[in-house]
């Protein structure tokens, strides 16, 4: 099955308190015979080691476990769902997955300020379904209404979030962890294939989205721990820039520091447009690396234009982990498991191993038929 999904990492806008859509090792993820072919420069063999493990396509979902049980029919899902057009895209995943199970997924519209989103939780509250399922809103803005559903007794489950797993939040896909995968994924890939042997790296993210920053820190924490005399130097972005002058920032950014070599792309929404601008600001000789790829950005790769890493885990994947865990919930099972970000399917997407331009993609071919054979249904 094909599924639309725009990146929507940093899009949701609130205030002091924006929320990062975010996400995102390994582990024991399997993995398939096609990887990149460039060799790195030889500088950095560890990173290069790490580098090569990421580069093949993942063939495990990384959950072994089935849930042993008889799954529950009839169960009622609240999905908070942000206010802009990307997010629907996940309730069309989550809702493939609940189908199967016989669930009913319905989405609660939760706009993009901190008072219609604390306003979304406690419609849900209101409703008392069976759970609540939400992506990119950090803790702290329905703190209150948390602990009310902590103390009805209903499970509340967050996607991409700098916040961890306890607390009244059952659980946590793509948290703290996840962001500090990437962020090393990304520099050890620009170490890998730096023609330096001590690269400055610039860094775009969006002030105040959390896990941006966390993925920022991670990545010059890595570059330091590999490249002593490696360095950063950051851009960070208004919220207000996204879709409109981002790339002229970024622009004027490297045109001012002509001695960076490789640029860390916060996600890859931000990278749209940023080619023609480049190429508008005399710039030829950049080299960018972004989370995850979309078809907007995905024909970049192909040709050649600036664009040389999209380190990905795929949000199928992630999301149905979602939607596992609560079966294991519901059954009594224990999902310790679907909360190990090590083993989401984590996958540096090259030039070399591309699979599409025009399509989005899963980074676990058949993951759908996993997760069926988990929940007895393969």
């Amino acid at each position: 099955m094909r599924f639309d999904i725009a990146h929507k990492r940093g899009l949701l806008a609130v205030g002091a308190c924006a929320a990062a859509l975010v996400v995102a090792g390994c582990g024991d993820s399997g993995s398939s015979d096609s990887g990149s072919s460039d060799a790195g420069s030889g500088n950095f063999p560890a990173a290069e080691k790490a580098t090569a493990k990421y580069e093949k396509r993942p063939t495990s979902i990384g959950i072994k476990t089935p849930v042993g049980a008889e799954i529950p029919k009839g169960k009622d899902i609240a999905f908070i769902q942000c206010g802009v057009p990307a997010c629907a895209t996940e309730a069309e995943i989550l809702k493939t997955a609940t189908d199967l199970l016989g669930w009913n997924l319905h989405s609660i519209n939760a706009g993009s300020t901190p008072e219609e989103i604390k306003a979304a939780y406690q419609q849900a509250i209101n409703e008392k379904p069976d759970a609540v399922l939400s992506s990119g809103f950090p803790r702290a803005l329905y703190e209150p209404e948390l602990k009310t559903l902590n103390k009805m007794k209903i499970p509340v489950v967050q996607a991409f979030v700098g916040d961890s797993t306890g607390d009244g939040l059952t659980g946590v896909i793509g948290g703290p962890v996840a962001s500090e995968i990437e962020g090393k994924g990304m520099a050890n890939f620009i170490l890998t294939h730096s023609s330096s042997e001590a690269p400055k790296v610039g860094q775009v993210y969006v002030n105040g989205f959390e896990t941006t920053v966390n993925v920022a820190d991670a990545l010059k924490g890595q570059l330091e721990a590999e490249c002593a005399e490696c360095s950063t130097e950051d851009l960070v972005v208004p919220v207000s820039s996204i879709g409109s002058d981002l790339p002229q920032r970024v622009g004027s950014f490297l045109t001012s520091n002509p001695d960076i070599e490789w640029s860390s792309i916060a996600y890859a929404d931000l990278m749209v447009g940023l080619p023609t601008a480049l190429k508008g600001a005399g710039i030829e000789d950049a080299n960018l690396v972004t989370l995850n790829l979309n078809p907007a950005i995905a024909p970049y790769m192909s040709k050649g234009e600036f664009l040389r890493l999209g380190f990905m885990v795929s949000y199928p994947e992630s999301y149905w982990r979602e939607i596992d865990l609560l079966a294991r919930y519901f059954t009594g099972q224990p999902y310790e498991e679907n909360l190990d970000d090590s083993t989401l399917p984590y996958w540096a997407v090259t030039e070399e191993n591309l699979p599409s331009t025009t399509e989005e993609f899963p980074a676990v071919v058949d993951y759908e038929e996993q997760f069926k054979a988990l929940w007895g249904l393969g």
